[in-house]
């Protein structure tokens, strides 16, 4: 029987995609549009495809092939629930509390397989280099322009990872359905850590906890969710004014909303979000 659901994709986050699931083979959208397809042939070894869902263009010697093209073209509208309610969160180091979520997962059975080998959290991947702070740049106006300051990027691994550290702790938890969260393993979780039932406020909303010390610290981190909103719209557990928020900043990035916009569960001003689109569109045929 086929399965329908989507995860969200960490170290770094990437977004939410949409999987259809049928034991051996799977398929993987991030717009619910083009599909990436897995299937296991007859010898066992794993195969990728493209595939539009519509073209039949799956080899039948795969194992499975014609089951997934079925369950594709038979599929649910999108978005599918999300399933990866087993989530690994870096805890801040005075309050053992979550602070940044480094991964997640559907299973228990695939959060005891998983080593943890690096602890460090990431906001993007190497190879990016688009995320601007406006914050950031004006506290460094007064700066020797002559000195090229670090990324952005850079600076708010930084932040994050010193909260954490020198020992970072890493925590596995399964979110219940009241967005509470009881605590598994993970590295260095000992004595009263492991069991734990923390509220649904413990955890933050986003990716990072936007409480901080700092102003400056505390706006970089709202910059960084502002920067992801396109792909956070596809949450399905936001409260109304983040997602309000989330929708005006996406507004900011209308190529990204274009790309996403068929994932969001919800959309609380579809009439600004469409006048977006448009442009996205046009912006895109140009």
């Amino acid at each position: 029987m086929a399965q329908y659901y989507s995860i969200r994709r960490f170290c770094p986050y990437q977004g939410v995609i949409q999987v259809v699931d049928v034991g051996n083979a799977r398929a993987y959208s991030t717009d619910g549009r083009h599909w990436q397809v897995r299937v296991q042939n007859a010898s066992g070894r794993l195969r990728w495809h493209a595939t539009d869902c519509d073209a039949g263009d799956l080899a039948s010697r795969e194992t499975n092939a014609d089951q997934l093209m079925r369950a594709l073209n038979e599929r649910p509208p999108i978005p599918f629930p999300l399933a990866d309610r087993f989530e690994l969160w870096l805890l801040h180091r005075e309050t053992r509390l979550p602070l940044a979520i480094v991964k997640s997962r559907v299973t228990r059975e695939e959060t005891e397989s998983d080593r943890i080998t690096n602890p460090t959290w990431q906001p993007f991947l190497m190879s990016r280099n688009e995320f601007r702070s406006p914050a950031l740049e004006a506290a460094r106006s007064h700066c020797d322009p002559h000195v090229r300051p670090p990324r952005a990027q850079d600076v708010l691994e930084r932040q994050v990872n010193l909260a954490g550290r020198p020992l970072p702790v890493l925590q596995w938890f399964e979110r219940l359905e009241d967005g509470s969260g009881i605590g598994h393993g993970g590295m260095r979780v000992e004595g009263e850590l492991t069991g734990r039932h923390l509220p649904a406020e413990a955890f933050p909303e986003l990716l990072v906890d936007p409480e901080w010390p700092q102003g400056l610290e505390r706006e970089l981190v709202r910059e960084y969710h502002e920067w992801n909103a396109p792909f956070l719209l596809a949450h399905q557990r936001l409260r109304e004014d983040t997602r309000r928020w989330l929708e005006t900043a996406a507004r900011q990035r209308p190529e990204s909303l274009l790309d996403n916009y068929p994932m969001y569960p919800q959309v609380l001003d579809a009439e600004a979000m469409q006048v977006t689109l448009v442009s996205a569109k046009l912006i895109k045929a140009s």
